[in-house]
């Protein structure tokens, strides 16, 4: 396979809140007496505010989402993995689209009608205010504050991102009714199999999405093979996670990690590049860490080896040369 570069296409964010609008109601105040007036007013607020609780969810999926796309893009472009604060950069890219104070072209773009499209969190929130004053609503909130965008890994496959817009306050124009929201705690969960793993992409130019293998007998060859032959992705706990891939830390491990076994016709150089260990495990191969002597795996093409460890862990018995 050879590095393509992919641009994803995504509903714009204020898109969004289609569902936001078709639940407020147009407040017609001129034939109400004063409480049918009120009881409009508290209606339509109130349906913003339940639909602005589910939409701003989906607004910080949105960003996040495209937050990894945008980081993923540099790295195919430059051939670099990730470096810095990893809190730090994530907060960056989803707050304001920007990595290392540059912009990142997948966060904000010029459409054909040279309309801007942002996918920041930080434009996200923006289009609520304008929905909101577009029905005669007064959305307010701080600043958002970067320090309260967290991440975490959930699983080897979900990366869990959160933030917390502070200080929310809803009123109607005349300020006749009105909701003080506090903080509100917001997260998501991206799901990492919709996209490239990082180690493929930058150590072997390649564009392998992530696929979690069902595979469960690994001890059979046949499914072995199709394991490796088909780029899949096992859960295992002295792996690097997704997060720690996307910063190339090789010798990183996760209780959330995964990896694969790489095949051998598939990858470059054919023969290990880390001079400390001959295992074709993935962060093994490209990394650093050192290991004892690996080992063939009946049924498996001759030039793949394994180390001690994975060889019991995915073949059984010990680690005799074949």
């Amino acid at each position: 396979m050879d590095k393509k570069s992919i641009m994803f296409t995504f509903i714009a964010i204020t898109m969004l809140f289609i569902i936001l609008v078709s639940f407020l109601i147009t407040v017609q105040t001129s034939t109400k007496s004063q409480t049918d007036r009120i009881l409009a007013k508290t209606t339509a607020t109130n349906a913003f505010v339940k639909s602005f609780k589910v939409n701003i969810e989906l607004a910080l999926k949105a960003s996040a989402n495209q937050a990894i796309l945008a980081l993923e893009d540099v790295m195919d472009v430059d051939d670099i993995y990730l470096n810095g604060n990893k809190d730090a950069v994530i907060r960056g890219v989803i707050s304001d689209g920007k990595y290392k104070g540059n912009d990142l072209r997948m966060m904000k773009f010029k459409q054909p009608d040279n309309t801007i499209t942002d996918f920041t969190l930080s434009s996200a929130l923006n289009e609520f205010k304008k929905v909101a004053e577009r029905s005669n609503i007064i959305l307010t909130y701080d600043p958002l504050d970067q320090q309260t965008i967290t991440y975490s890994m959930v699983s080897p496959w979900g990366l869990k991102i959160s933030f917390q817009l502070k200080n929310v306050k809803v009123a109607d124009k005349e300020q006749e009714v009105s909701w003080s929201l506090g903080n509100i705690n917001v997260e998501t969960i991206l799901d990492i199999t919709k996209y490239r793993d990082p180690l493929y992409l930058v150590s072997d130019d390649l564009n392998v999405t992530i696929t979690k293998t069902d595979i469960t007998n690994f001890e059979n060859p046949n499914n072995l093979n199709y394991f490796i032959n088909n780029f899949q992705f096992r859960n295992h706990t002295d792996a690097p996670d997704f997060m720690q891939r996307l910063f190339g830390e090789f010798n990183s491990i996760s209780s959330k990690g995964y990896e694969t076994i790489l095949n051998s016709g598939h990858i470059s150089p054919p023969n290990t590049p880390n001079p400390n260990s001959d295992s074709y495990i993935d962060f093994l191969y490209w990394g650093t860490k050192s290991t004892p002597p690996g080992c063939s795996v009946l049924g498996v093409p001759a030039p793949i080896k394994l180390d001690p460890q994975h060889k019991v862990y995915y073949a059984g018995g010990g680690c005799p040369f074949i």
